[in-house]
């Protein structure tokens, strides 16, 4: 899928005034490693879609910076940020293209926007960018659907679903070290009624010193 068709379903997505991301809390997974201090002072979170977990990290302290493709997205994020006079940053844009300014980053979260990138080459440029915006001792924290699930979901027509061959495919090379990857059922609040039990992937990612793969 090219970035603009990737884009522009994003934003009929967001033409709805609720989506199934319209929640206010955090996801459990997430709340565990903030409480357990795994989450670091400056994050990084792709397709932060209306900004849930980049402002429950915000909350507590954190210094975030939300992206997501969605200039819909973004919008309904700042405008709770400000309901909430939550200090965040949100940006509209592609991850890919985020100016490499200083590698400021100590955590990345990532909710569904590597399984999103739906051929090889993209997923590989995402690695490699995550890589030259993070510091040395950076993690990412990534889920991704699993291809466990029914190939019955789709985005913008291309399925979402993961292996864990194409994780470590995309990160590896490109200078990341897989700490942890799990396949674990969940219950997801955008599950269909006859498929409520879903299949993801969690993956703890740390950044090595050498990039193996060019950076883009």
């Amino acid at each position: 899928m090219d970035r603009e068709r990737l884009r522009n379903y994003w934003e009929d997505t967001y033409k709805s005034t609720e989506t199934p991301f319209d929640v206010q809390g955090p996801d459990e997974w997430i709340a565990k490693l903030d409480s357990e201090g795994q989450i670091g002072a400056s994050v990084l979170e792709c397709g932060c879609g209306p900004g849930r977990t980049s402002l429950y990290l915000a909350e507590r302290g954190h210094r975030v910076l939300g992206v997501d493709i969605s200039q819909r997205a973004i919008e309904r994020a700042r405008q709770r940020a400000a309901e909430r006079n939550i200090t965040v940053e949100f940006r509209s844009g592609d991850v890919l293209e985020l100016p490499v300014t200083d590698a400021r980053f100590d955590t990345v979260v990532d909710i569904g926007c590597f399984h999103s990138l739906c051929n090889d080459g993209d997923r590989a440029a995402y690695a490699a960018k995550l890589h030259s915006l993070c510091r040395a001792d950076a993690c990412v924290f990534l889920r991704a659907l699993s291809l466990r699930n029914p190939n019955g979901a789709f985005v913008g027509g291309h399925s979402p679903l993961r292996s864990e061959a194409e994780i470590r495919s995309a990160f590896e090379p490109a200078g990341w070290n897989v700490a942890m990857l799990e396949e674990r059922e969940l219950d997801l609040f955008i599950a269909r009624e006859d498929q409520p039990r879903v299949w993801a992937w969690f993956a703890t990612l740390r950044r090595s010193s050498a990039l193996v793969r060019a950076t883009v």
